[in-house]
C-alpha cells in the first residue's frame, strides 16, 4: 500500500514537472451579426471567422523551445466549420476528379493553422504542416478591414488565387533585426504522376519569400509566392502604411496570374491566362473608444473574354465596449463596368452591390 502512495506521488510530482515545462494557450473569437446586400435576402454574416484555437510551447533548453498550432474555423451560426475559399485547398482536392468537372471541396476540422515546429529567439522558427500563406499574412496589413468582413479588400473576396492557409508546406521566419524580417516557405506537390491526370498537367511545387520592415510608425512589406499544383500560377504584393498619431494611412498593391491549365483542366476547353491587378488605399482612425475604418480599393480584371474594372468602397467603424467585446457596423458600395464580372467573382446578378453589416465580436 505504501509502495502503491509513493508511486502515485512520484507520477503526480513527474505530471507537475512536465506541466512547468511546456505550456498550452487556448484562445478564440466568437463573431456573428447580420449581413444584407443587394439581390440577397437578409442573413447572417460574421466580421471576422469565429475560432477556437490553441498555441503551445515546450521549452527545450539553450534558447530552443517546440511549438504547436491547431485552429479550428467555424460559424456560430450553424456549429459548422466555415468553407471560406481556398485555392490551394481547392487544387489539392483535384486527385480523381475527371477533366471537365470540379472537385466537390468541403469544409476541413481544422481550416486554420496545424502545424508543429522549433524556435528560437537567435535563429527564428520553422514549422511543418498547415501554416498561414506569408503573401497573405503580411498583405493584409494594409487592408483597415484584415480582409475580413463586407469591406475586406478585393484582393480577399474576388481573387482567383486567395489561398489564407497552404497545407504541405514548410515555412521559416526569420527574427527581428531592427524591424526587418523575411519569411520563406516551401509546399508539396501531390506528385501524381499519372499519366493525363490533373497534377501530370499542372502538377509544380508552391513557394514563397516575404520581405518585411515594421518599425515604429513605418511599415514596408513584399511577397512573391506561386501556389503549388496551379500550372505554376503565381501573385505578387507591394504594400506600405504610416502612423500620424491617431490615424494610420496605408497603400498596397498587387499582381495576380492564374494560368491557363487549370482552367482548361475544369472547364474542359482551352482557355487563356486570367490576370488581375489590385490596388487599395487605407485609413484607419481611433476615435473615441474604438476606431474608425475606411478603404478605396481598384481591381483592373482579365478574366477570359469578361474584362472590366472594379471599384470597391468601404467604411466602418468598431465600438470597443471592453478589451475583448466590440460592436461594429461596416458599410460597402462596389460597382464594375462589366456586369459578368460582378457574377463570376462576386456571385452576384448586378453591376453594383450595396452591403450593410451590424455585428459583435467576442475574444477570450
Amino acid at each position: 500500500m505504501r509502495k502503491s502512495i509513493l508511486a502515485l506521488a512520484v507520477t503526480v510530482a513527474a505530471m507537475g514537472v512536465a506541466h512547468a515545462e511546456s505550456n498550452v494557450q487556448i484562445y478564440g473569437i466568437m463573431d456573428g451579426g447580420y449581413v444584407k446586400r443587394t439581390g440577397q435576402d437578409l442573413g447572417m454574416g460574421a466580421n471576422n471567422e469565429s475560432r477556437i484555437g490553441f498555441r503551445g510551447s515546450e521549452d527545450l533548453g539553450g534558447g530552443l523551445k517546440a511549438t504547436l498550432e491547431l485552429e479550428r474555423r467555424f460559424a456560430i451560426t450553424t456549429g459548422e466549420a466555415t468553407a471560406r475559399f481556398n485555392a490551394s485547398d481547392f487544387l489539392g482536392n483535384m486527385h480523381g476528379v475527371p477533366f471537365g468537372e470540379r472537385p466537390d471541396v468541403a469544409p476541413r476540422d481544422w481550416q486554420g493553422a496545424a502545424n508543429v515546429g522549433l524556435a528560437s529567439n537567435s535563429w527564428g522558427a520553422v514549422r511543418f504542416g498547415r501554416v498561414n500563406n506569408l503573401g497573405v499574412e503580411t498583405y493584409r496589413k494594409v487592408d483597415p478591414f484584415n480582409h475580413y468582413s463586407v469591406g475586406a479588400a478585393i484582393t480577399a473576396d474576388l481573387n482567383e488565387l486567395y489561398s489564407e492557409q497552404l497545407s504541405n508546406t514548410v515555412r521559416y521566419d526569420s527574427p527581428s533585426w531592427n524591424g526587418f524580417s523575411f519569411g520563406l516557405s516551401w509546399t508539396l506537390a501531390q506528385n501524381d504522376k499519372v499519366a493525363g491526370s490533373f497534377y501530370d498537367a499542372n502538377g509544380n511545387h508552391g513557394w514563397n519569400i516575404g520581405l518585411q520592415y515594421d518599425n515604429g510608425p513605418l511599415l514596408l512589406l513584399g511577397n512573391f509566392y506561386r501556389i503549388a499544383d496551379s500550372d505554376n500560377s503565381r501573385v505578387w504584393n507591394l504594400g506600405g502604411a504610416y502612423r500620424f498619431g491617431s490615424a494610420r494611412v496605408s497603400l498596397g498593391y498587387q499582381d495576380t496570374t492564374t494560368k491557363s491549365g487549370i482552367y482548361t483542366w475544369i472547364n474542359g476547353d482551352l482557355l487563356p491566362d486570367s490576370k488581375q491587378k489590385d490596388a487599395i488605399l487605407g485609413l484607419q482612425w481611433d476615435i473615441g473608444p474604438g476606431q474608425l475604418n475606411a478603404a478605396y480599393n481598384y481591381s483592373r480584371v482579365n478574366f477570359f473574354d469578361d474584362k472590366g474594372n472594379i471599384h470597391k468602397y468601404s467604411l466602418g467603424y468598431t465600438y470597443n465596449i471592453s478589451k475583448r467585446t466590440s460592436l461594429y457596423g461596416v458599410f460597402s458600395y462596389m460597382k464594375s463596368t462589366n456586369d459578368d464580372l460582378v457574377v463570376e467573382f462576386g456571385d452576384i446578378e448586378h453591376t453594383s452591390v450595396t452591403s450593410v453589416q451590424l455585428g459583435m465580436t467576442h475574444r477570450f
